[in-house]
Parts: structure tokens; sequence; C-alpha cells
């Protein structure tokens, strides 16, 4: 058993390093909340797993600061990385930078907290999943009950993600502020205020036990495992991918990638350094954001792997050698890059948000490789026509993911680039559209995505700018916003919140035409702009033209015709491809 002050004194100290073999930080808002909630009650959470060695190993750096001290014999952290990390960066007071956010966020921690617990919602891994951290999503509202109402379901947690409607209630701490020494005993006094009253002083003493409470957290003692000095770089490989196969902590990208950067690992030679696989691979994820694509490193491997056995399973990384990998990079990385060129430039596409699957790019990347990236007219059709409905009736989205993207490899392999229509219509049935496609969907659905990738395609426009929808627009107030034709507000108490919330009532404008609108009446502000602009921007956005719909009590025959309108234009833009 070892406290976790002493484990991150170790990592801050550098005794403590990652192996090249383990994946990046990638722990989201939520995960590092529900850590300190399991810390502050006491509950199990996990063993850190290290290898104590004196080898020079590949490494990689931790997500947080750490000193360039040298050690002969230092450790390796084989599992526990996302813990560690996220507990270094809050208990040294510092904030953190999770998965899904440009800024870093902290954590704040309920002094009034109930004593039951809260049940947690499960933080999952998934390539496809949305990111979306509902806590730190929250936006102070103009409505006060609104807010109240939120506050006091927020005070039923003990601890939640730094937002707006916390930071300012004396009840609510920081987690950095506290372990950085900003919050100390004096302040939870000042906060509690009068303490002549048997009320104020009774919650003056609750407030400093859970003060006292949360700072122990550096003093839980995790259970650590430690490997020893003896044991081979290859052996500690194996028992990573073990340790971690045996549960659900790491995906099968992450196994993979552990298995290829211990085959061919960054060496360290008299003339400089030979870059190994997951130098590359980093390099590639951070070329490819430097372009506007936010590709993960496990769509890369992915794509890697389907490039060398021409099918997407991990399971036989075992069995490839560091030639198979060194050999196949180029070809991987050039499918890849022009993958996103083909994307961007001949299916429409501005960034990898209107995909409704990652796996897209695995397919395409393995077909371009395939045809030596050319196309002629004909397979180019095809291949437009298969993703718009791939896309949009979300072809990788459901179960089995990997078997449906094996079946695409295998036409693509066979160059019966047919068959993946074939495909597509014995998975949904059909390869047109109709209205029922865009009942019961959310704006994460794969229809909603490829409605923007059509409506840009027919040069839908900004209602107020004028401007083409763009999703890689700079100034912040032309960023394209979801708009809800018929306002919430005006909706609400009227029809169920999926019923507001259908995609049919929504379309694509920018931030600025958006708070214009505000709450207004679709009858008065859809009058003002067919007035001034004329009705043409309304059909590139669907929109019924007929007044008497933009009425509320109009609403669910607006929606009807709408479902309509949309069916007919994606339907007119496969018409293209025939």
């Amino acid at each position: 058993m070892t406290e976790i002050r002493t484990l991150i004194d170790e990592i801050k100290s550098n005794r403590m390093r990652l192996p090249e073999m383990q994946r990046a930080y990638i722990w989201k808002s939520t995960q590092v909340r529900d850590l300190l909630d399991s810390l502050y009650r006491k509950y199990p959470t996990g063993t850190i797993l290290r290898w104590e060695t004196t080898q020079k190993v590949p490494t990689r750096a931790f997500a947080v600061s750490q000193d360039e001290t040298k050690y002969e014999s230092y450790y390796l952290l084989l599992d526990g990385q996302q813990r560690l990390t996220s507990l270094k960066a809050l208990l040294c007071g510092e904030t953190v930078t999770v998965r899904g956010r440009k800024r870093a966020i902290d954590i704040y921690f309920n002094l009034d907290h109930p004593d039951k617990l809260e049940n947690t919602k499960v933080a999952t891994d998934d390539d496809n999943e949305t990111e979306f951290d509902e806590e730190s999503d929250i936006k102070l509202t103009s409505d006060e009950i609104e807010n109240r109402n939120r506050i006091k379901e927020l005070n039923r947690r003990a601890f939640v993600v730094e937002n707006p409607l916390v930071k300012n209630q004396n009840n609510w701490i920081s987690v950095a502020g506290v372990f950085s020494g900003k919050i100390t005993h004096n302040e939870i006094i000042e906060r509690v205020g009068d303490i002549k009253t048997n009320e104020n002083k009774q919650r003056l003493a609750k407030y400093l036990d859970r003060f006292n409470a949360l700072k122990n957290i550096e003093n839980y003692d995790f259970p650590v495992k430690t490997l020893p000095v003896d044991m081979s770089y290859e052996e500690v490989t194996e028992i990573f991918v073990r340790v971690n196969s045996a549960g659900t902590k790491l995906k099968g990208s992450d196994l993979a990638l552990a298995q290829i950067t211990a085959k061919w690992p960054t060496v360290e030679t008299n003339e400089g350094t030979n870059d190994g696989a997951l130098v590359k691979l980093d390099k590639e994820v951070e070329y490819c954001e430097s372009h506007g694509w936010n590709i993960s490193i496990g769509i890369i491997v992915r794509t890697l792997v389907a490039i060398i056995t021409s099918q997407s399973k991990f399971r036989v990384v075992q069995s490839l050698t560091k030639e198979d990998l060194e050999n196949a990079w180029p070809k991987a990385k050039k499918a890849l890059e022009h993958t996103l060129d083909e994307l961007k430039n001949t299916f429409g596409l501005e960034t990898d948000a209107v995909l409704s699957s990652p796996y897209f790019i695995v397919a395409l990347a393995f077909l371009y490789h395939t045809k030596n990236n050319v196309l002629t007219d004909g397979e180019a059709k095809i291949i437009k026509k298969w993703f718009i409905i791939a896309n949009a009736k979300g072809r990788y989205s459901r179960g089995s993911s990997e078997t449906i993207l094996d079946q695409d490899l295998s036409a693509i392999k066979n160059n019966n680039l047919q068959g993946l229509l074939e495909n597509l219509k014995m998975q949904f049935g059909r390869l047109d559209f109709q209205t029922t496609d865009f009942e019961n969907k959310n704006t994460a659905s794969g229809i909603f995505k490829t409605m923007f990738i059509v409506m840009r395609h027919y040069g839908a426009l900004d209602w107020g700018t004028q401007q083409v929808i763009s999703m890689n627009n700079v100034a912040n107030r032309n960023k394209i916003e979801f708009h809800h034709i018929f306002p919430q507000d005006i909706l609400k108490g009227k029809y169920e919140k999926d019923e507001i919330n259908d995609i049919a009532n929504q379309t694509f404008i920018v931030k600025r035409t958006n708070v214009l609108i505000k709450n207004e009446k679709p009858a008065l502000y859809l009058s003002e702009i067919l007035k001034e602009k004329g009705d043409e921007n309304f059909k590139k956005h669907c929109i019924p033209t007929n007044t008497d719909l933009w009425n509320i009590d109009k609403y669910p025959e607006f929606i009807v015709k709408r479902r309509q309108l949309l069916t007919d234009m994606m339907n007119n833009y496969l018409k293209e491809f025939d």
C-alpha cells in the first residue's frame, strides 16, 4: 500500500515515468470527478501496477509537469496513468486538461453535500461517442428560477465539474484551490459568517470536518504491485497487454498500439533518435489536427492494420513483424492524408464532426490505397452515393461495427465497389430516403450530420449574413449553431421535449443571426426574412414557404412538411450519382 501523496511525488520528481506503449491521457472531466468522489468516500479505486527498472527503455511524457531529475532506478507506470495524472494535477493545485475540452477544468466540492451517495453516470470510452460533459456545459441563463432549480440539482452531489452556477456559491469550493493552499480553514469560517448562533456553529463544524476529509484524500492508500527489476521489457509488455485485456480499461486500439510500440520502439543511437511507431503516429495525429481533422490515434492504427492485413480487427497484430509495420507505414500515411483531402474537396466535408463514424476514414483509406489514389468517374460516383447513404443511416454506428467494416473492406479488396451498395441494402433494406428516416433522431445522428453536408452542397446560406454555412468560420459570432426554427421557449408546455427538438425543427445558421432571432415567433421573423431575402434560401434549408405553416398551432403540420422536403433533397442529391 502506498499513499497517493507518495505516488504523486514520484511523478513530480520523475521517479515514475510512462512507457512508450502507454496511451495518452484521455479521461473526461466526469471521470476525474467520480474518482475524487470515490477517494473521498474511501471506496476501492483499483490497483497501481508498475515496473522497477534500471534499463533504458522508450518512454513518453506525462500530461502533467515533471522535474528532470535522473534516477538510476525508476518506475514505469503500467496501470493507473489516468488516475494518477488526474490526481497529480489537482493535488498539486493545478487544473487539468481533459478529453473533449480545450480549456483546463477544475472540480468543485460541495461542503453541504447530502450524506447519501448520488448515483453517477458511467463514463464510456467509445470511438463513436459524442463528447459532452453535462456539468461543464452548464451555462447561466437569464431565468432565475431555472438557475435556482439547476443549483438545487447540483447540490445533491459532493463533486461537480467546474461551472458558472457553483463557482460563486458559498458551499462550493475549488479542489485545486484547496490543495494549492488558496482555500484555507479561515476562508471556510468566513463563508459561514456569524458563528454565534448554534445553527452556524453546527454548519461550521460540518464544513471543517468535510474540508479536512477532502484534504485527507492525499493520504489514501493505493494497493501497488511492483514488477521486479530482473524482468525484460518484452515480458513487461506482455503483462501490460494481458492485464488490460482482462478488463475494459483499454480499447482494442490501445492494446494493439502497445504491441506495435513494443515491436517498433523509438531507439536512441550515437547518431541520434530513430522514431518508433508511437512517435510517428503522434506526429500524424498532430499533422491532421493542423489541417482541421481531429483523427484519433486508434483510427490511424486501425488504418495501418487494414492496409497490412485487408481486415480491421486487431487480433492479428501480435503476428505482425517490425518489418511489416515499417513497410506499411508510408502507404498508410499516404492513403490517410489522401482520404482527408478527398473528404474535403470531393465529398464536401469541412471537418470530421459530420462523420457518423470515424470508421469511414479506415474504409476510404483502404479504398484509395488499393486504387493507388485514383478512381474512375464511375467508381467515384458509386463511392459518393455509398458514403452519403452509409453516413446518414449510420453504417458503422450500430452493433458489430468491426464486422460491418470488414464486410466493406472485403468488397474493396475484391474490387467489387457495387458490393458496398449491396451491403447497405442488406443492412437497411433500401438505398433511398423516406420521411421515417428523420423520425426520432437527434442532432448526434448520422442523418442530421448528412443534412448539413447536402445543404452545404446546394449552397445554403445563413439567413442574416448571407454567408455560406460553414463549420470552419473563425469569428465566434460566425460559428454555426443548430437553430430551432420554432424556438424552444414558445413551444414549451404545448409539446413534449422530443417533439420540440425534432431535427425537422432545426437548421444551421451562424451565432449572431441566432442571437438576433431569440424567441421570435416564426410567423414574424420568417416573414421578415422572406420579404427581405426572398424564398430561394428557404428552399435550400428545406423550409416550407407556405406561411400558414409558420403559426404555432400548425407546428405538427410544419414538421411533417419539412420532413418531406428534407427527404426530397436527400433523394435528389443521390440522383446526381446515378
